[in-house]
């Protein structure tokens, strides 16, 4: 779709498979995913992700006072000075090695180590957080090993990275993650061989063979956003029937 109309998005409920049992986890929730052709900036995608947030969030706010200051009073106090600062502030951004970097000088324990090459845990999503002043944080540029088939190839090294993005927030940790997609049909092909799934995803090279532009997208999920907003410490908590790992006993 975003072929035809270059700016697209979709909001509808998303499944996941993952057997988590977390305050920030569903098996089921709704997730924002915008998609942009004709961009070959990950900056480009950034833009779209913090303008979202921020648009929406002012809005909230704006056509909601009584319901989010509900929340700020009972719930969670310190929360309206968080959205605050989010607002009038421009965005952090760091690479995915200076935050492997950040996390090794960390005084404070984690409970996983942190290492180049190795997904970002929570704990660490939540300390970068703080250490760069409790404001929301991109990382860009993720392993290459670590991230999806159809995120764009960098062609750096020798650490060898994708044009990936996540934004951590304030007490929650990941809110949105994004990247520039994979249009190269050579790169695609390669990777999808070396992953041994270039048959069963021959309908999504065909995509890339017979016409496509540099483009790229992300995803919020809608919960975890709510948390923020609303400074809800269990995401169980924003959402009418969560549903959850063993949650429906029969």
């Amino acid at each position: 779709m975003a072929g035809a109309f270059t700016h697209v998005f979709t909001f509808g409920p998303t499944f996941r498979a993952e057997n988590s049992q977390s305050r920030r986890h569903l098996a089921e929730f709704y997730m924002v995913e915008a998609e942009l052709s004709f961009t070959e900036s990950l900056q480009d995608i950034m833009q779209v992700m913090e303008d979202l947030f921020k648009t929406a969030t002012s809005t909230v706010l704006s056509r909601c006072p009584r319901d989010v200051e509900l929340f700020h009073k009972y719930v969670a106090p310190a929360q309206k000075d968080r959205l605050e600062q989010a607002l009038k502030n421009r965005f952090v951004t760091i690479s995915y090695s200076e935050a492997v970097e950040i996390l090794k000088r960390a005084s404070q324990p984690f409970a996983f180590q942190p290492e180049w090459g190795c997904d970002l845990q929570t704990e660490h999503e939540k300390y970068l957080v703080k250490h760069c002043g409790e404001l929301p944080v991109f990382v860009v540029n993720y392993p290459y090993d670590l991230k999806p088939f159809y995120m764009r190839d960098n062609g750096d090294g020798p650490q060898h990275t994708v044009a990936a993005v996540d934004l951590l927030v304030p007490g929650i940790g990941e809110l949105c993650g994004g990247s520039l997609r994979e249009e190269r049909l050579p790169f695609l092909e390669a990777r999808l061989r070396r992953l041994g799934l270039a048959d069963a995803y021959q309908w999504y090279l065909d995509l890339r063979r017979f016409g496509s532009v540099p483009h790229g997208g992300f995803g919020m999920g809608f919960e975890r956003y709510l948390q923020f907003l609303l400074g809800a410490d269990n995401i169980k908590d924003v959402i009418p029937f969560p549903r959850f790992p063993h949650s429906c006993l029969l």
